[in-house]
């Protein structure tokens, strides 16, 4: 299977863009952009991503007990492409967008919506490592999200204006 080929499929689904950040054992605080997340039960609450399995934190992430998803808003794309790329330390310019939440993971401040979890299950598959999370606390907000599609980034509008 041409690789590229199945990525560029991929994009054609419309996504959210979601900042994962965790702490390490160490008290190292990690945080990575992504493009997707699910829901898979209310009874617990639950949620699941994955990482790849050779991304610089998936050790953080994969061994952790706590992780924080946070939904960009349509107004924080810099900091969405900012935590895209790798970065030795990736909150220094931006810590005044996060405070501390659960296991002292960072949370997003000004986000669309924010998921703090317990680590449920870990399953690895491919080249993948699922993390299932128990949401113990969420909250929302009205804000525009951030939106990804075909590789760009933007609220609706952007993408809509982009696309016509």
């Amino acid at each position: 299977m041409d690789s590229r080929r199945f990525r560029n499929a991929l994009g054609q689904f419309p996504t959210g863009v979601v900042v994962a950040t965790a702490r390490t054992t160490a008290g190292e605080l990690v945080g990575m952009t992504m493009s997707s997340f699910n829901s898979v039960s209310l009874d617990p609450p639950l949620i699941l991503w994955s990482i790849r399995d050779d991304a610089r934190s998936a050790d953080a992430f994969i061994a952790g007990r706590h992780f924080i998803l946070s939904v960009f808003a349509a107004s924080q794309r810099q900091l969405a492409l900012h935590f895209a790329r790798p970065a030795a330390d990736k909150f220094a310019d931006w810590n005044d967008d996060f405070d501390t939440g659960i296991g002292g993971c960072p949370r997003l401040r000004g986000g669309v919506a924010t998921f703090e979890c317990t680590v449920y299950s870990r399953h690895q598959e491919g080249d993948h490592t699922i993390l299932l999370g128990r949401v113990e606390r969420h909250e929302r907000s009205d804000a525009a999200p951030l939106l990804l599609h075909m590789g760009q980034m933007g609220s609706l509008w952007d993408l809509a204006r982009a696309s016509s």
